[in-house]
Formats: C-alpha cells, sequence, structure tokens
C-alpha cells in the first residue's frame, strides 16, 4: 500500500511543528516531561515564605515553593509560584494556606483539595493564612537566642574551669608518679642490698643451710613421745591431787573441810597474838633481869 506524498508531507510537517513548539518552551525553561504542576498564588505581604519552601498535603510534602517576586502594580502584593505532584491537581475550590513549619524551617504551604473546576495555567488562587499560623516574634526569638548564648558562654567558662583543673589535677598526677617512681627504685635498691649478703655463700642463707640442717636434726631427737608420757603422768597426779583435795578422804582434804579444826586455829592465832602483844607492852610480867643479881624478896 502506497502512501499519498500529501499525507506524508503533510505529518512531517505537523511533527516540525510539534518539535517547535516543544523545544521552544524546553528553551525557557519548561520541563515538557515533568510531574508536576505549577500554580501560582498571591499574597498581600510575604510571610516569611522562601523559595524551596514545602508545600504539604495532610503532613507531606507534595511539592515547593519555585519563586517567589513581589508585583508593584498590584499594590506590592507577593506573588508566589509552585510547582505541585500531578497527582494533586486544584481546583478553584482549592485552598493554600501560610502555616509555621518550625523555628528551623520558617514557613510552609499547606493545601487542601475540594472538587471543583481545574484551574488554568494563567489563574491566580488567592493565598489564605491556616488558623494556627502565627508569626514568629522576633523580639522573644532574639531574646530566647541572647539567653541561650549567655548559658552557652557559662557552660564554655564551665569548661575552661574544668579543663585548668584537669590541667593541675595532671601535673599533681605527674609529680606523684614520679615521687612513686623515685620511692619504687628506692626500696628496689634496698631489697637488692638486703638479698645480696643473704645470697653471700659465706655469710647469708647458703652458709646457715647446715646449722639449720643440724638444728633440725637435734630437734628430730628429742624424745617427744617420752616427754609427751611424761607430762600426761604428771598431769593425771595433779589432777589426783586435785581430786583429793577437793574430797574428804585425804589427810588435806580434811584439813580444809574440817570446821572445828578450822575454828580451833583461828581461835589458837587469836590467842597467840593476844599473847605477843602483851608480851611486847609489858615484859616485865615475863622476863626479869637484873645487873646486880636476883633481889629477894
Amino acid at each position: 500500500m502506497k502512501i499519498n506524498k500529501n499525507y506524508m508531507i503533510g505529518l512531517l510537517a505537523f511533527a516540525a511543528l510539534g518539535i517547535l513548539y516543544y523545544g521552544f518552551l524546553f528553551l525557557k525553561g519548561h520541563n515538557i516531561f515533568s510531574k508536576y504542576n505549577d500554580y501560582q498564588i498571591i499574597y498581600p505581604v510575604n510571610k516569611n515564605l522562601y523559595v524551596s519552601a514545602p508545600v504539604k498535603l495532610k503532613g507531606h510534602v507534595v511539592g515547593m515553593v519555585t519563586k517567589v517576586e513581589i508585583k508593584p502594580k498590584q499594590n506590592y502584593s507577593t506573588l508566589v509560584t509552585i510547582e505541585l505532584d500531578k497527582q494533586f491537581p486544584l481546583t478553584d475550590t482549592s485552598k493554600v494556606m501560610l502555616n509555621n513549619a518550625g523555628m528551623m524551617e520558617g514557613n510552609a504551604l499547606e493545601i487542601e483539595l475540594h472538587k471543583g473546576n481545574p484551574i488554568g495555567k494563567h489563574d491566580i488562587i488567592i493565598g489564605q493564612f491556616h488558623p494556627d499560623f502565627n508569626e514568629i516574634d522576633l523580639k522573644a526569638m532574639t531574646a530566647q537566642v541572647a539567653t541561650v548564648t549567655q548559658n552557652l558562654i557559662k557552660t564554655t567558662e564551665g569548661v575552661n574551669a574544668i579543663l585548668v583543673n584537669l590541667e593541675k589535677t595532671s601535673a599533681t598526677l605527674h609529680t606523684a608518679i614520679h615521687g612513686l617512681e623515685h620511692n619504687i627504685t628506692t626500696i628496689a635498691k634496698n631489697m637488692i642490698a638486703i638479698s645480696s649478703p643473704l645470697a653471700d655463700s659465706k655469710k647469708g642463707i647458703p652458709a646457715m643451710l647446715p646449722i639449720l640442717h643440724s638444728l633440725f636434726g637435734e630437734i628430730r631427737s628429742i624424745p617427744f613421745k617420752d616427754l609427751s608420757f611424761r607430762v600426761t603422768n604428771m598431769l593425771k597426779n595433779v589432777e589426783t591431787l586435785i581430786q583429793h583435795t577437793s574430797s574428804d578422804a585425804g589427810s588435806f582434804g580434811l584439813l580444809i573441810h574440817n570446821p572445828t579444826l578450822y575454828h580451833n586455829l583461828n581461835h589458837s592465832a587469836e590467842n597467840l597474838n593476844t599473847l605477843l602483844c602483851d608480851l611486847k607492852n609489858r615484859p616485865s610480867r615475863y622476863v626479869h633481869f637484873s645487873l646486880f643479881g636476883c633481889r629477894k624478896k
């Protein structure tokens, strides 16, 4: 089947126009194979919204801000261009709201999807503010940053003090280790000085070994068995003596356990004491002595 040349020329012309159109768009910076749709949102003022800020849908990032520009002819309002994943197309009833994304991230855009008519490429969406949106108080933030800075300064001073103390401790430890090394060296020298004479074959332990051997031999020659037998008999005799003394059978036991004998001896001792006292006080009653002899009565 032959194709008419006019059809071929028409197809080629149509293809050339398509290539020219998409090539022109590509040269203008449009990604014809992009999976994102571009939308424009206008705000009366810019509330800390910057390029690359995230566009979120129920907490999920589905796009980003690609351009933020001011419009002098529109009362210096802010025109924000975003690219949004084609899976989430906006309609004329959808909402694009400015919200806080955190102190570190700045602000972000949050969208709400609603059924409606699709938005054209040149349509501009009126931006809104999220109900939870709060402007960050720069003065309060500055005060917090100043407080954090002061705390960091105090922490740094504390760390410096700790480092100084560590340096002092290290110096003290070094001195202590040096002194310990000196003491260990002295102890080692003293041990060498003590052990050297002991190792001497003439005056040390080797010379004492024959003496110790002889001493141990004499100790082994002692009849410990006979000595033990004698000590045992002696202890038995002492035990027997104590038993006789404690009982009334022996003479010594009778002497100890007889109360009458005890009282008689005690009475005799008292009489003897009285006699000695009287003899001391009045010796003339018992002793008569004269230089010229006895006097006749």
